[in-house]
């Protein structure tokens, strides 16, 4: 959450980086919300600033988060991003007036970026219908190259497969709520399916982990975040939270292929799949497939419904609901899949 006068300020800062006068060399710009962050799009370049805010899993309340975890961005994305992040750049105050890396008191932190060809990123291409098969494949081994690059992290078992159990739970409990008058029949089997499958075929995950597939990962690879050309770019990896990286491969890949399917485009999961097997040589079972991608449908059905619970999300509620609904469908459909 947001404190009212965190909101204002907010509100000022933004105000200030949506006018193109605001950079050194932009004719327009274009900025974007999230739950988390501003983006300011100019002619070359890309400027995030992160919110002031509270959630379960990050705390971007003072100053001095927002500027560690910009560094930590900028950092973590390096392997990937290549030299796509720039670094952090400090807006200040003087005289009641911002100024990008001027003089006077730091009041916030951004991130520059370069920026990356809207008609090259995995959705647009495919949406174009421009996603050569060899780019595909590029950017495919870019990723598995950086999974073997990356050492295997050792988790217990016990509390592994208790973290998905907790997961399903929140999942659940979020989306039966009542104002969002989604089908609670759907949702419960939904659930049902998948935790049958975590407690009874345990084994399968726990061989994961002692086999080392579980790797500090991207953590929210869509396919947004993906670019094909001129070079394969992966960007946006996850900065607040290690933990959220910390996850097997093929969960990974198998919820890039779901984002795909979501966009009609599931022979380009297949070839990441394809890619994946022959350079790991990682022997994966279907139902482990299913799984994570009906549990990583569930989760975003989840975090597509919550959207309504803020107020500038309500003017599209049908959006999210439609959204949420068609998640739910695509989780329904794998999870009915797993061996009972």
């Amino acid at each position: 959450m947001e404190l009212k006068t965190e909101k204002e300020t907010l509100l000022k800062k933004v105000t200030y980086l949506q006018q193109a006068t605001s950079y050194p060399d932009t004719s327009k710009v274009e900025s974007l919300e999230t739950h988390m962050s501003w983006v300011f799009l100019t002619d070359r370049f890309v400027y995030k600033l992160k919110k002031p805010v509270i959630y379960d899993f990050l705390n971007f309340s003072s100053l001095e988060a927002r500027y560690r975890y910009c560094m930590e961005e900028v950092s973590v994305n390096q392997p990937l991003g290549d030299d796509t992040y720039i670094g952090v750049l400090p807006i200040t105050l003087q005289k009641d007036n911002y100024k990008i890396s001027g003089d006077g008191e730091i009041v916030e932190w951004l991130i520059k970026m370069k920026r990356l060809p809207e008609q090259y990123l995995l959705h647009t291409a495919i949406k174009k219908g421009i996603a050569r098969k060899e780019w595909i494949q590029e950017v495919a081994k870019k990723l598995v190259d950086f999974y073997m690059g990356t050492p295997a992290v050792s988790r217990s078992p016990s509390t592994y497969i208790r973290n998905i159990v907790k997961g399903v739970d929140a999942d659940s409990e979020e989306l039966i709520r009542e104002e969002y008058a989604l089908s609670r029949p759907l949702i419960v089997e939904i659930e049902t399916n998948l935790l049958h499958f975590v407690i009874k075929y345990s084994e399968q995950f726990e061989s994961r982990i002692h086999d080392g597939k579980i790797r500090d990962c991207h953590g929210d690879l869509r396919p947004e975040h993906i670019c094909l050309a001129p070079k394969p770019l992966i960007i946006d990896r996850i900065e607040f939270s290690r933990e959220l990286r910390l996850i097997d491969m093929v969960e990974e890949i198998s919820f890039l292929a779901l984002e795909c399917e979501m966009l009609r485009a599931g022979a380009v999961g297949n070839l990441f799949f394809e890619i994946y097997k022959e350079r790991s040589g990682d022997n994966i079972s279907d139902n482990l497939i299913f799984f994570y991608k009906a549990r990583r449908a569930f989760l975003r059905a989840r975090l597509s419904i919550h959207h309504l619970q803020e107020l500038n999300y309500w003017k599209d509620k049908n959006k999210w609901v439609n959204r949420t609904n068609s998640y739910l469908r695509v989780a329904k459909n794998y999870s009915g899949k797993l061996p009972m």
